[in-house]
């Protein structure tokens, strides 16, 4: 997975091109009616710059996250579904799509993200 995200990270070619994703992704997340509600009141540009902080560590592109983990930085929010977590994938393609990512590079990202689904989805 390393070599995946590194190579990732490469095909977006910098920094800033990550943080623009970021903070399209958010946008179109919190304007979802499915799972906008999890953004209400939310400051998107802070949560957009701690997932690309948590990106650029995870593909190489930097040594260190100064975030919560995944499960503990969803902690205080609604529960979260199965079918939350699935929308939220559903924005992430369409969003790499928009932004010019090849399959290759797509599939990888929704790779990564799934690692995290347990961690995060509510169990019942």
């Amino acid at each position: 997975m390393k070599k995946k995200l590194e190579a990732l990270y490469q095909a977006l070619g910098s920094e800033a091109n990550l943080r623009r994703i970021m903070a399209v992704f958010y946008a179109r997340m919190a304007e979802d009616p499915m799972i906008g509600f999890f953004f209400s009141g939310k400051d998107l540009a802070l949560i957009a710059d701690k997932q690309a902080e948590f990106l650029l560590r995870a593909m190489g592109a930097r040594s260190s996250y100064t975030g919560k983990p995944p499960a503990q930085a969803h902690q205080q929010l609604p529960p979260i579904l199965p079918g939350h977590f699935d929308r939220r994938l559903v924005i992430l393609k369409a969003t790499l799509q928009s932004e010019g990512l090849g399959p290759e590079q797509i599939t990888a990202w929704i790779e990564f993200e799934t690692t995290f689904r347990d961690s995060v989805v509510t169990r019942a």
